[in-house]
Protein backbone atom coordinates (compact mmCIF):
# COMPACT_ATOMS: atom_id res chain seq x y z
CA UNK A 1 0.00 0.00 0.00
CA UNK A 2 0.94 3.51 -1.33
CA UNK A 3 0.64 6.50 0.51
CA UNK A 4 0.23 10.49 -1.81
CA UNK A 5 2.85 12.31 0.76
CA UNK A 6 1.30 15.44 -0.81
CA UNK A 7 -2.11 14.40 0.93
CA UNK A 8 -0.80 14.65 4.54
CA UNK A 9 0.43 18.14 4.35
CA UNK A 10 -0.86 21.64 3.03
CA UNK A 11 -1.46 22.82 0.01
CA UNK A 12 -0.42 26.46 0.52
CA UNK A 13 2.62 26.38 1.81
CA UNK A 14 4.70 25.78 -0.91
CA UNK A 15 7.76 27.70 -2.20
CA UNK A 16 5.56 29.33 -4.46
CA UNK A 17 3.09 30.52 -2.15
CA UNK A 18 5.17 32.74 0.36
CA UNK A 19 5.66 36.33 -0.58
CA UNK A 20 8.20 38.74 1.30
CA UNK A 21 6.45 41.31 3.04
CA UNK A 22 3.44 38.65 3.75
CA UNK A 23 2.98 38.16 7.92
CA UNK A 24 1.09 34.75 9.27
CA UNK A 25 -0.77 34.75 12.62
CA UNK A 26 -0.61 30.68 13.12
CA UNK A 27 -4.33 29.08 13.91
CA UNK A 28 -2.87 27.64 17.10
CA UNK A 29 -1.90 28.75 20.52
CA UNK A 30 -0.47 26.62 23.40
CA UNK A 31 -0.84 27.17 27.09
CA UNK A 32 2.96 26.64 28.41
CA UNK A 33 2.16 23.58 31.19
CA UNK A 34 4.96 22.78 33.99
CA UNK A 35 4.92 19.42 32.83
CA UNK A 36 6.72 20.63 29.34
CA UNK A 37 9.37 23.27 31.12
CA UNK A 38 10.42 21.03 33.92
CA UNK A 39 10.66 17.66 32.13
CA UNK A 40 12.95 19.47 29.24
CA UNK A 41 14.88 21.44 31.47
CA UNK A 42 15.92 18.03 33.58
CA UNK A 43 16.37 15.78 30.38
CA UNK A 44 18.77 18.24 28.80
CA UNK A 45 20.59 18.65 32.67
CA UNK A 46 20.15 22.08 32.51
CA UNK A 47 21.03 23.09 36.23
CA UNK A 48 19.63 26.68 36.66
CA UNK A 49 17.32 25.96 39.41
CA UNK A 50 15.06 29.12 38.64
CA UNK A 51 13.08 26.56 36.08
CA UNK A 52 12.29 23.66 38.36
CA UNK A 53 12.92 25.21 41.93
CA UNK A 54 9.81 26.85 43.26
CA UNK A 55 11.09 27.93 46.36
CA UNK A 56 14.08 29.60 45.17
CA UNK A 57 12.18 31.65 42.72
CA UNK A 58 9.42 32.96 44.96
CA UNK A 59 12.02 34.35 47.00
CA UNK A 60 14.58 35.63 43.74
CA UNK A 61 12.54 35.89 40.80
CA UNK A 62 10.86 39.03 39.56
CA UNK A 63 7.61 37.09 38.61
CA UNK A 64 7.88 34.44 41.97
CA UNK A 65 7.37 31.37 40.24
CA UNK A 66 9.63 29.27 38.46
CA UNK A 67 10.70 30.75 34.70
CA UNK A 68 10.32 28.38 31.73
CA UNK A 69 13.78 27.60 30.03
CA UNK A 70 13.79 29.64 26.72
CA UNK A 71 14.50 26.32 24.70
CA UNK A 72 11.26 25.08 25.88
CA UNK A 73 9.70 28.41 24.82
CA UNK A 74 11.89 28.82 21.29
CA UNK A 75 10.64 25.20 20.49
CA UNK A 76 6.63 25.93 21.30
CA UNK A 77 6.71 29.13 18.96
CA UNK A 78 8.65 27.50 15.87
CA UNK A 79 6.50 24.33 16.53
CA UNK A 80 3.10 26.78 16.31
CA UNK A 81 4.54 28.27 13.18
CA UNK A 82 5.43 24.61 11.96
CA UNK A 83 3.03 24.08 9.44
CA UNK A 84 2.81 26.59 7.71
CA UNK A 85 6.11 27.02 7.22
CA UNK A 86 7.94 23.57 8.04
CA UNK A 87 5.67 20.86 6.62
CA UNK A 88 7.36 21.55 2.70
CA UNK A 89 10.87 21.77 4.60
CA UNK A 90 13.55 19.34 2.63
CA UNK A 91 15.72 21.18 5.02
CA UNK A 92 16.41 23.30 7.91
CA UNK A 93 19.51 25.46 7.41
CA UNK A 94 20.09 27.96 9.97
CA UNK A 95 18.18 29.64 13.21
CA UNK A 96 19.38 32.65 14.59
CA UNK A 97 18.93 36.41 16.10
CA UNK A 98 17.04 34.71 18.96
CA UNK A 99 15.93 36.54 21.27
CA UNK A 100 13.89 36.38 24.77
CA UNK A 101 11.86 39.65 25.42
CA UNK A 102 9.82 38.39 28.30
CA UNK A 103 10.32 35.93 30.43
CA UNK A 104 7.19 33.51 30.70
CA UNK A 105 5.92 31.55 33.41
CA UNK A 106 3.53 28.32 33.93
CA UNK A 107 0.39 29.35 32.80
CA UNK A 108 1.12 31.54 30.05
CA UNK A 109 -0.61 31.19 26.69
CA UNK A 110 1.80 32.05 23.69
CA UNK A 111 0.75 32.48 20.05
CA UNK A 112 2.93 32.69 17.00
CA UNK A 113 3.72 34.90 14.15
CA UNK A 114 5.95 35.08 10.92
CA UNK A 115 6.85 37.18 8.71
CA UNK A 116 8.53 35.80 5.38
CA UNK A 117 11.75 38.60 5.05
CA UNK A 118 12.75 37.01 1.64
CA UNK A 119 12.91 34.01 -0.56
CA UNK A 120 15.75 33.00 -2.98
CA UNK A 121 15.86 30.09 -5.41
CA UNK A 122 19.25 30.71 -6.95
CA UNK A 123 21.53 27.48 -7.58
CA UNK A 124 23.90 28.65 -5.52
CA UNK A 125 22.03 28.81 -2.29
CA UNK A 126 20.06 25.25 -2.43
CA UNK A 127 23.00 22.76 -1.43
CA UNK A 128 22.30 20.90 -4.35
CA UNK A 129 18.43 20.18 -3.87
CA UNK A 130 16.42 20.72 -7.11
CA UNK A 131 13.15 21.97 -7.51
CA UNK A 132 13.30 23.71 -4.04
CA UNK A 133 14.00 27.27 -2.93
CA UNK A 134 15.18 29.25 0.45
CA UNK A 135 12.66 31.01 2.39
CA UNK A 136 13.81 33.31 5.70
CA UNK A 137 11.20 33.88 7.75
CA UNK A 138 11.01 35.67 11.27
CA UNK A 139 8.99 33.84 14.11
CA UNK A 140 6.87 35.67 17.26
CA UNK A 141 6.17 34.03 20.46
CA UNK A 142 3.62 36.39 21.48
CA UNK A 143 1.83 35.78 25.41
CA UNK A 144 -2.04 36.44 26.38
CA UNK A 145 -1.29 39.75 27.18
CA UNK A 146 -0.07 40.89 23.49
CA UNK A 147 3.59 40.74 24.85
CA UNK A 148 6.20 39.71 22.46
CA UNK A 149 8.19 37.00 24.75
CA UNK A 150 10.20 35.32 21.90
CA UNK A 151 11.78 36.28 18.35
CA UNK A 152 14.10 34.61 15.85
CA UNK A 153 15.19 34.26 12.48
CA UNK A 154 14.75 31.33 10.52
CA UNK A 155 16.04 29.78 6.98
CA UNK A 156 14.41 26.85 5.68
CA UNK A 157 14.36 24.95 2.05
CA UNK A 158 11.06 24.90 1.07
CA UNK A 159 9.56 22.52 -1.98
CA UNK A 160 8.34 23.73 -5.29
CA UNK A 161 5.13 22.08 -6.57
CA UNK A 162 7.69 20.44 -9.26
CA UNK A 163 9.45 18.65 -5.92
CA UNK A 164 9.71 15.05 -6.84
CA UNK A 165 11.47 12.00 -5.08
CA UNK A 166 11.92 10.44 -8.33
CA UNK A 167 15.59 9.69 -8.82
CA UNK A 168 16.48 10.35 -5.31
CA UNK A 169 16.32 6.51 -4.70
CA UNK A 170 20.18 4.87 -4.51
CA UNK A 171 20.86 1.75 -6.26
CA UNK A 172 22.08 -1.48 -4.82
CA UNK A 173 25.51 -0.73 -5.61
CA UNK A 174 25.49 2.72 -3.85
CA UNK A 175 24.17 1.34 -0.53
CA UNK A 176 27.33 -1.69 -0.54
CA UNK A 177 29.53 1.47 -1.15
CA UNK A 178 28.21 3.34 1.41
CA UNK A 179 28.40 0.37 4.13
CA UNK A 180 31.78 -0.67 3.06
CA UNK A 181 32.70 3.51 3.47
CA UNK A 182 30.72 3.21 6.66
CA UNK A 183 32.88 0.75 8.16
CA UNK A 184 36.12 2.13 6.76
CA UNK A 185 35.46 5.34 8.57
CA UNK A 186 34.71 3.19 11.88
CA UNK A 187 38.27 1.60 11.76
CA UNK A 188 39.86 4.55 11.27
CA UNK A 189 37.93 5.84 14.50
CA UNK A 190 39.16 3.19 16.43
CA UNK A 191 43.14 3.43 15.70
CA UNK A 192 43.20 7.02 17.99
CA UNK A 193 41.86 4.69 20.88
CA UNK A 194 44.61 2.20 20.90
CA UNK A 195 47.49 4.86 20.54
CA UNK A 196 45.52 6.49 23.93
CA UNK A 197 45.32 3.19 25.57
CA UNK A 198 49.02 2.77 25.19
CA UNK A 199 49.71 6.35 26.65
CA UNK A 200 48.19 6.16 29.36
CA UNK A 201 49.77 2.68 30.16
CA UNK A 202 53.26 4.64 29.60
CA UNK A 203 51.95 7.52 32.16
CA UNK A 204 50.79 4.88 34.58
CA UNK A 205 54.27 3.62 34.63
CA UNK A 206 55.58 6.98 34.98
CA UNK A 207 52.93 7.48 37.99
CA UNK A 208 54.53 4.25 39.84
CA UNK A 209 58.01 5.81 39.37
CA UNK A 210 56.80 8.51 40.72
CA UNK A 211 55.12 7.00 43.78
CA UNK A 212 58.38 4.84 44.28
CA UNK A 213 61.03 7.03 44.30
CA UNK A 214 58.31 9.56 46.67
CA UNK A 215 58.17 6.17 49.09
CA UNK A 216 62.19 6.36 48.93
CA UNK A 217 62.12 9.74 50.23
CA UNK A 218 59.85 9.64 53.29
CA UNK A 219 61.52 6.61 54.36
CA UNK A 220 64.38 8.18 54.46
CA UNK A 221 63.29 11.33 56.06
CA UNK A 222 61.58 8.76 58.62
CA UNK A 223 65.31 7.33 59.31
CA UNK A 224 66.60 10.73 59.82
CA UNK A 225 64.16 12.03 62.13
CA UNK A 226 64.43 8.54 64.27
CA UNK A 227 68.45 8.90 64.45
CA UNK A 228 67.72 12.39 65.54
CA UNK A 229 65.30 11.77 68.23
CA UNK A 230 67.53 8.28 69.41
CA UNK A 231 70.57 11.24 70.41
CA UNK A 232 70.52 12.08 74.23
CA UNK A 233 69.53 15.85 74.41
CA UNK A 234 72.04 17.95 76.25
CA UNK A 235 70.77 21.04 78.01
CA UNK A 236 73.18 24.44 77.81
CA UNK A 237 72.22 27.09 80.08
CA UNK A 238 72.38 30.41 78.55
CA UNK A 239 74.75 32.93 79.28
CA UNK A 240 73.68 35.35 81.36
CA UNK A 241 70.82 33.51 82.69
CA UNK A 242 70.00 34.17 86.65
CA UNK A 243 71.25 31.61 89.01
CA UNK A 244 68.02 29.18 89.94
CA UNK A 245 66.85 29.48 93.52
CA UNK A 246 67.34 26.75 95.61
CA UNK A 247 64.45 24.82 96.96
CA UNK A 248 64.36 24.43 100.86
Amino acid sequence: MSIDAAALTGTGNYYEDFTAGDVYEHARGKTMEALENVLITNLVMNTAQLHFNEELAERMAAQKHRIVFGGVTAALVIGLAMQDTGEQAVEEVSLDKVRFRISVIHGDTLHAFTEVLWKDDSPELLRGHKDVGLVHFRHLGVNQRGETVFEGERKVLVKKRAFSTDGLEGSVDDAASAMRAGRAARARAMRPVRRVAVKAVKSAKLVKTVKTAATARMAKAARTAKAVKAKPVRLVKPKGAAPRKKRR
